[in-house]
């Protein structure tokens, strides 16, 4: 996801923050993360941090985008603060977009109550299905004012 996210911000700066456990992803690690953005031609930031708290400044980034990763949180609470601080770090007028296969409604709902506006769900179709039809991935879409 985050090289994708790079290429699309060729004079832009693409941050990406991870825990880098492979219990949630195998092979998770920065060098392997590097080397596919080498791969496909892109610069990218690569941060060791909790999404719980990020270690960026408030309101320093334009967008953020999260694919299927805070749902890893184990509780509401958790998964609420990492919804919390996507929110902290974006500037106003900043964009937000969260892929998340359980728990996207209870984003969206967050997101409202943050003061967000333009708050969106959608379900991401067939090509984002987490196992099959039956867990099937909605984007939360948000804009901070």
């Amino acid at each position: 996801m985050l090289t994708s996210a790079a290429r699309l911000v060729p004079g832009g700066r693409a941050v990406g923050v991870d825990l880098w456990r492979s219990v949630d992803q195998s092979g998770n690690d920065p060098a392997g993360s590097r080397a596919n953005a080498g791969a496909e031609g892109v610069a990218v930031d690569l941060l060791t941090g909790d999404l719980r708290a990020l270690p960026v400044r408030t309101g320093a980034v334009d967008v953020v985008v999260s694919s299927l990763a805070i749902h890893n949180i184990p509780d509401e609470r958790g998964r609420l603060s990492a919804v919390g601080e996507a929110y902290r770090v974006l500037r106003p007028g900043g964009r937000l977009v969260v892929a998340d296969f359980r728990h996207a409604r209870r984003y969206a709902e967050e997101l409202t109550r943050l003061g967000c506006t333009d708050v969106r769900v959608r379900g991401l179709g067939w090509r984002f299905w987490y196992g099959g039809p039956w867990a099937s991935t909605a984007a939360v879409t948000a804009t901070r004012p």
